[in-house]
């Protein structure tokens, strides 16, 4: 594979990802599972899961109804063949769940991951790990016009 090719490739897994983060965020379920090989492995938060289905009513279970913000920068992706490649994302997330008297949180740290190229579907993610290296948690506080205070916990 010539270097063309090879950035094509890495373009091509990069909108996988950014396809994750969009789904995730607005809570498209459907969507969600596009970017996934049907063997799936997962391990998030100490959560290890395997299946493409089974993960997506993992994740479904957690922010159902949150508001959340899934950020991906810096990607490091290497292609291992012309049907694989690994990749690590620095990433920063944002919680706020649905019920407040939860604490909302700030996450920063790493996915790991594997993809896979199928014959149909393109590039699939094919294991993810989250390694977080920081998570901020905080009250939220919301006016009555819908927008957020965020103040860190016993901070005034």
């Amino acid at each position: 594979m010539d270097a063309t090719e090879q950035l094509l490739e890495i373009e091509a897994i990069k909108r996988v990802k950014a396809r994750y983060f969009r789904f995730l965020d607005g809570q498209d379920w459907t969507g969600l599972r596009t970017v996934f090989a049907d063997d799936v492995r997962c391990d998030v938060r100490g959560q290890q899961i395997t299946g493409a289905d089974d993960w997506i009513a993992w994740t479904r279970s957690m922010i159902e109804g949150a508001k959340t913000v899934h950020h991906g920068h810096m990607p490091e992706i290497e292609l291992t063949s012309a049907t694989e490649a690994t990749g690590i994302w620095a990433m920063f997330d944002y919680i706020e769940p649905a019920d407040r008297a939860q604490q909302s949180r700030m996450g920063y740290g790493h996915y790991h991951e594997t993809y896979v190229k199928h014959p149909e579907r393109g590039w699939l993610i094919a294991s993810m790990a989250l390694v977080r290296i920081r998570v901020d948690e905080f009250s939220s506080c919301r006016s009555d016009h819908g927008s957020a205070k965020k103040t860190r916990a016993g901070s005034s």
